[in-house]
């Protein structure tokens, strides 16, 4: 099983902007590459390399390593998706965060959490057994999320910019400015911000 522990990278993200040092001055604190530094803060590293950035942070090992509980909010939409490239799309066009991804050995997505503002969905394969679909398999969409934003106009000229299919062009009710895109397996996201009263 391939992990990516998002948790980690964060927390040695936080520490080297903490000593104000750029990657550079830590790969050369820790006698290591600029890009054992930029994968580690992707979240890929080995224990020798998580064992060389505490101490170079000052830090205990634990303090990296040990998994931090994300906060969950009380409600969180569980999606299905087929391909695992979908959620780099996601990330690239939407700009969801991906803050934990676990792939089987065919590359399967088998778990995945994004977020974006303080929202977080789940992510899981689809399955016929337990009647899992998407849209792209089903042929239909029975269901969408709405994702509140600051800046609408500018996330929707960035989706448009990264080739993101547009549904409904920015228009303004029920108090939004909101528009529909459709991710490439077919789920329908709203994207929103609230009218300045």
């Amino acid at each position: 099983m391939i992990m990516e522990n998002q948790t980690t990278a964060k927390a040695i993200r936080q520490l080297r902007n903490q000593k104000a040092w750029t990657q550079e001055q830590l790969a050369e604190q820790a006698s290591i590459s600029v890009r054992t530094i930029q994968r580690a803060e992707e979240g890929v590293m080995s224990a020798e390399t998580l064992n060389v950035l505490a101490q170079s942070l000052g830090v205990k090992v634990e303090t990296l390593s040990q998994p931090v509980e994300p906060e969950y909010p009380a409600i969180i939409p569980v999606l299905f998706y087929q391909h695992a490239s979908t959620l780099e799309w996601l990330e690239r066009v939407f700009g969801l965060h991906i803050d934990m991804r676990y792939l089987g050995q065919d590359g399967s997505i088998q778990h995945a959490e994004l977020s974006i503002g303080g929202g977080r969905i789940m992510v899981g394969q689809p399955l016929a057994a337990h009647r899992w679909t998407t849209p792209e398999i089903a042929g239909v969409s029975t269901q969408s999320l709405y994702i509140m934003l600051s800046d609408i106009d500018q996330h929707y000229l960035h989706t448009c910019s990264e080739g993101g299919v547009i549904l409904s062009e920015p228009e303004e009710v029920h108090g939004h400015r909101r528009y529909l895109s459709q991710d490439p397996e077919g789920h329908h996201w709203w994207f929103a911000a609230p009218l300045a009263k």
